[in-house]
C-alpha cells in the first residue's frame, strides 16, 4: 500500500529546507546534496512506513572511492553512500515550532560533526592502522564491507600497504557466504 504524503510532511520539510540550503545543500523535497572538495554529502528526509513520522539520514561519499552500485555523484542517494548515519531515531510530523527548532539544531549539529569527521578520511588513510580506520569509518555498513571501501580509497591514494592490511582483515572477518564481497576484496588485493 502506498503512503499518501500529506500536508504535514510538506510543511515540516519546507521548514527544514532553508537551514539545509544555508549549510550549502541544494535540493528540494526529501533529498539535499552538496559537494565539498573530495566528498559528496547527502541529507535525506525519509517518511516512515506508517507515514506517521520521518527519519533524517546523512550520507557521505568520498569521490576517490566508488559509491555503492557505482551511483552517479550528482544524483547520489543517501543509501548509495558508503558512510551513513541517522539523526536521532524518528521524528513526528506533528511538531510544535519549538520542536521543529530543536530538530533543525540537531540536524545542523549532527551533519557538522559527521561530515567533518568524514572529511578527515584522506589524511587518516595515510597514518592510522586498519582497526582505527574501521572504528571511525564504518558507519552505516558492516566492518567487512567497510574494509573494501577503505582499501579502495587507500589504493586510489597510493597507500598500498594500508590497502593490503585492510583487504587481509576484510577477508578474515567476511563470512564464507560473502562470496561477492570476498571477490571484490581479492580484486583490490590484485590491484595493489
Amino acid at each position: 500500500m502506498a503512503i499518501q504524503i500529506g500536508d504535514d510532511v510538506h510543511e515540516i520539510f519546507k521548514k527544514i529546507a532553508p537551514t539545509l540550503r544555508s549549510l550549502g545543500f541544494r535540493g528540494t523535497g526529501q533529498n539535499f546534496r552538496k559537494s565539498d572538495n573530495d566528498f559528496a554529502f547527502v541529507i535525506n528526509l525519509q517518511v516512515s512506513r506508517s507515514g506517521e513520522n520521518f527519519f533524517v539520514n546523512l550520507g557521505a561519499q568520498p569521490t576517490f572511492i566508488p559509491a555503492e552500485g557505482n551511483a552517479e555523484l550528482g544524483k547520489l542517494k543517501e543509501y548509495e553512500c558508503i558512510l551513513r548515519k541517522r539523526v536521532g531515531k524518528d521524528w513526528s510530523f506533528h511538531m510544535s515550532e519549538e520542536a521543529i527548532a530543536s530538530l533543525i539544531a540537531e540536524i545542523s549539529s549532527a551533519q557538522a560533526s559527521f561530515f567533518g569527521d568524514v572529511q578527515t578520511m584522506r589524511q587518516a588513510l595515510a597514518v592510522e592502522p586498519p582497526e582505527e580506520l574501521l572504528r571511525r569509518f564504518s558507519s552505516g555498513t558492516t566492518q567487512a564491507r567497510a574494509t573494501l571501501h577503505l582499501a579502495r580509497g587507500a589504493v586510489k591514494l597510493g597507500y598500498l600497504n594500508v590497502a593490503k592490511q585492510l583487504v587481509e582483515y576484510g577477508l578474515l572477518i567476511a563470512g564464507d557466504a560473502a562470496t561477492l564481497l570476498r571477490a571484490d576484496l581479492e580484486a583490490v588485493r590484485n590491484a595493489s
